[in-house]
Protein backbone atom coordinates (compact mmCIF):
# COMPACT_ATOMS: atom_id res chain seq x y z
CA UNK A 1 0.00 0.00 0.00
CA UNK A 2 1.40 3.39 -1.01
CA UNK A 3 1.17 6.15 1.57
CA UNK A 4 0.71 9.81 0.76
CA UNK A 5 3.62 12.04 1.76
CA UNK A 6 2.89 14.58 4.47
CA UNK A 7 1.82 17.94 3.02
CA UNK A 8 4.74 20.31 2.64
CA UNK A 9 4.25 23.68 4.26
CA UNK A 10 6.82 26.36 3.67
CA UNK A 11 7.19 29.80 5.17
CA UNK A 12 6.98 32.52 2.52
CA UNK A 13 7.22 36.30 2.44
CA UNK A 14 4.10 38.02 3.78
CA UNK A 15 2.71 39.90 0.77
CA UNK A 16 -1.05 39.49 1.18
CA UNK A 17 -2.60 42.82 0.12
CA UNK A 18 -5.16 42.87 2.93
CA UNK A 19 -2.80 41.85 5.72
CA UNK A 20 0.03 44.14 4.66
CA UNK A 21 -2.08 47.15 3.59
CA UNK A 22 -0.99 49.12 6.67
CA UNK A 23 2.31 49.42 8.49
CA UNK A 24 2.82 46.43 10.78
CA UNK A 25 5.24 45.27 13.45
CA UNK A 26 5.37 41.56 12.65
CA UNK A 27 4.24 39.39 9.74
CA UNK A 28 4.56 35.78 8.68
CA UNK A 29 2.97 33.71 5.95
CA UNK A 30 2.81 30.03 5.11
CA UNK A 31 2.03 28.24 1.87
CA UNK A 32 0.71 24.73 1.27
CA UNK A 33 0.76 23.10 -2.17
CA UNK A 34 -1.93 20.42 -2.48
CA UNK A 35 -1.74 17.33 -4.71
CA UNK A 36 -5.21 18.08 -6.16
CA UNK A 37 -7.58 21.06 -6.31
CA UNK A 38 -9.19 22.05 -3.02
CA UNK A 39 -12.97 22.47 -3.44
CA UNK A 40 -13.36 24.15 -0.02
CA UNK A 41 -13.53 27.84 0.77
CA UNK A 42 -10.70 29.13 2.96
CA UNK A 43 -13.22 29.64 5.77
CA UNK A 44 -13.76 25.86 5.94
CA UNK A 45 -10.09 24.97 6.43
CA UNK A 46 -9.48 27.90 8.80
CA UNK A 47 -12.47 26.84 10.95
CA UNK A 48 -11.28 23.21 10.90
CA UNK A 49 -7.78 24.34 11.88
CA UNK A 50 -9.02 26.56 14.69
CA UNK A 51 -11.22 23.72 15.98
CA UNK A 52 -8.18 21.44 16.17
CA UNK A 53 -5.91 23.98 17.87
CA UNK A 54 -4.08 22.29 20.76
CA UNK A 55 -5.28 23.14 24.27
CA UNK A 56 -1.83 24.54 25.19
CA UNK A 57 -2.13 27.07 22.35
CA UNK A 58 -5.64 28.08 23.44
CA UNK A 59 -4.34 28.68 26.98
CA UNK A 60 -1.51 30.89 25.73
CA UNK A 61 -3.83 32.89 23.49
CA UNK A 62 -6.17 33.24 26.48
CA UNK A 63 -3.32 34.73 28.52
CA UNK A 64 -2.86 37.31 25.75
CA UNK A 65 -6.51 38.31 26.18
CA UNK A 66 -8.29 36.42 23.42
CA UNK A 67 -11.27 34.41 24.55
CA UNK A 68 -12.98 31.78 22.44
CA UNK A 69 -16.60 32.71 21.73
CA UNK A 70 -19.05 30.52 23.70
CA UNK A 71 -20.59 29.33 20.42
CA UNK A 72 -19.32 29.45 16.87
CA UNK A 73 -21.20 31.79 14.56
CA UNK A 74 -20.99 33.07 11.01
CA UNK A 75 -19.28 36.27 12.19
CA UNK A 76 -16.74 34.71 14.61
CA UNK A 77 -14.15 31.94 14.56
CA UNK A 78 -12.81 31.28 18.02
CA UNK A 79 -11.96 34.70 19.43
CA UNK A 80 -11.60 36.31 16.00
CA UNK A 81 -14.10 38.47 14.13
CA UNK A 82 -14.76 37.52 10.50
CA UNK A 83 -14.23 40.76 8.58
CA UNK A 84 -14.81 39.19 5.16
CA UNK A 85 -15.23 35.70 3.79
CA UNK A 86 -15.55 34.63 0.18
CA UNK A 87 -14.76 31.73 -2.12
CA UNK A 88 -11.04 32.56 -2.29
CA UNK A 89 -10.28 34.41 0.97
CA UNK A 90 -11.12 34.84 4.64
CA UNK A 91 -10.04 37.90 6.64
CA UNK A 92 -10.10 37.72 10.46
CA UNK A 93 -9.17 40.29 13.10
CA UNK A 94 -9.06 40.72 16.85
CA UNK A 95 -7.80 43.36 19.27
CA UNK A 96 -5.81 42.29 22.31
CA UNK A 97 -4.28 44.47 25.03
CA UNK A 98 -0.78 44.16 23.49
CA UNK A 99 -1.62 43.98 19.79
CA UNK A 100 -4.13 43.96 16.98
CA UNK A 101 -4.08 40.70 15.01
CA UNK A 102 -4.95 40.31 11.31
CA UNK A 103 -5.17 36.84 9.75
CA UNK A 104 -5.84 36.11 6.08
CA UNK A 105 -6.39 32.66 4.60
CA UNK A 106 -6.40 32.39 0.80
CA UNK A 107 -6.78 29.90 -1.98
CA UNK A 108 -4.37 31.59 -4.37
CA UNK A 109 -4.62 28.77 -6.92
CA UNK A 110 -6.83 25.65 -6.93
CA UNK A 111 -3.94 23.66 -5.39
CA UNK A 112 -2.37 26.37 -3.22
CA UNK A 113 -3.34 27.76 0.20
CA UNK A 114 -1.69 30.65 2.03
CA UNK A 115 -2.14 31.79 5.61
CA UNK A 116 -0.81 35.19 6.68
CA UNK A 117 -0.55 36.69 10.16
CA UNK A 118 0.15 40.37 10.77
CA UNK A 119 0.53 42.02 14.18
CA UNK A 120 0.22 45.70 15.05
CA UNK A 121 1.80 46.22 18.48
CA UNK A 122 0.03 48.55 20.93
CA UNK A 123 2.82 48.32 23.53
CA UNK A 124 5.83 47.64 21.31
CA UNK A 125 8.51 46.81 23.89
CA UNK A 126 6.36 44.42 25.92
CA UNK A 127 4.70 42.96 22.80
CA UNK A 128 8.09 42.16 21.20
CA UNK A 129 9.25 40.37 24.36
CA UNK A 130 6.03 38.35 24.60
CA UNK A 131 6.00 37.57 20.87
CA UNK A 132 9.60 36.34 20.97
CA UNK A 133 8.26 33.41 23.01
CA UNK A 134 4.65 33.10 21.83
CA UNK A 135 5.62 33.40 18.16
CA UNK A 136 7.41 30.06 18.29
CA UNK A 137 4.15 28.29 19.16
CA UNK A 138 2.17 30.43 16.73
CA UNK A 139 4.34 29.36 13.78
CA UNK A 140 3.94 25.71 14.76
CA UNK A 141 0.14 26.05 15.01
CA UNK A 142 -0.09 28.06 11.76
CA UNK A 143 1.73 25.27 9.90
CA UNK A 144 -0.83 22.76 11.19
CA UNK A 145 -3.81 25.05 10.58
CA UNK A 146 -3.04 25.46 6.88
CA UNK A 147 -3.02 21.67 6.43
CA UNK A 148 -6.47 21.19 8.00
CA UNK A 149 -8.67 18.58 6.48
CA UNK A 150 -12.37 19.37 6.21
CA UNK A 151 -14.82 16.77 7.45
CA UNK A 152 -17.56 16.01 4.94
CA UNK A 153 -20.19 14.73 7.37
Amino acid sequence: MKTQPAPQVRQIEATDPIATAQRYDYADAFELRLPEPDPHRPEAWVRAGMDSTPKWAERIVGLLGMRRAPAESADRIGGLRVVESGPEMIHLETSLPLMRVVLVGRRTEPTRRTFTTVLHFRRPVLARIVWAVVGIGHRRVARKLITSKISND
